[in-house]
């Protein structure tokens, strides 16, 4: 595991810890065989889609250069509505993802949001939409990778 994947973990526990997604269950995409079916409460799938590394120097041309990375995250957080619930308690639900989201982003990671339409998971038989989150992680050269 990386450090990266370390401090997405630690983004993912805050969100669990949240008060107002206290009756949300997180799970991971994959497998998709994890997620309940029926789904009975709101749950979200959490999936790290791309992962791209940039090497940069901290600091201008005058001053201290430290030499670290720039990494670009695509965090998709998929949230899962109950069965017979409506598409605006699931536009309510994936916007107190985004909200919690933001709140518990106190390093500045999150640089932009993405929600996306309602799709349908024939296998959960249940409507869900999209969170995705672009983080932009440094790290310090010498760091643990």
């Amino acid at each position: 595991m990386t450090l990266t994947d370390n401090r997405i973990d630690v983004l993912i526990r805050r969100l669990k810890n949240n008060q107002a997604l206290s009756e949300f269950i997180f799970i991971s995409a994959y497998p998709p065989r994890k997620t309940p079916n029926p789904i009975t409460k709101y749950t979200v799938a959490v999936e790290n889609r791309e992962v791209s590394n940039k090497r940069f120097f901290i600091g201008n041309r005058v001053g201290f250069r430290e030499k670290g990375y720039l990494e670009q995250v695509k965090l998709r957080l998929r949230v899962y509505a109950p069965s017979r619930t409506s598409g605006s308690a699931l536009l309510r639900a994936s916007s107190m993802v985004m909200d919690a989201a933001e709140r518990e982003d106190s390093e500045g990671w999150i640089r932009s949001f993405l929600l996306t339409g309602i799709g349908f998971d024939t296998a959960s038989r249940t409507e869900y939409r999209d969170v995705i989150l672009k983080l932009e992680i440094i790290t310090e050269e010498g760091t643990e990778q």
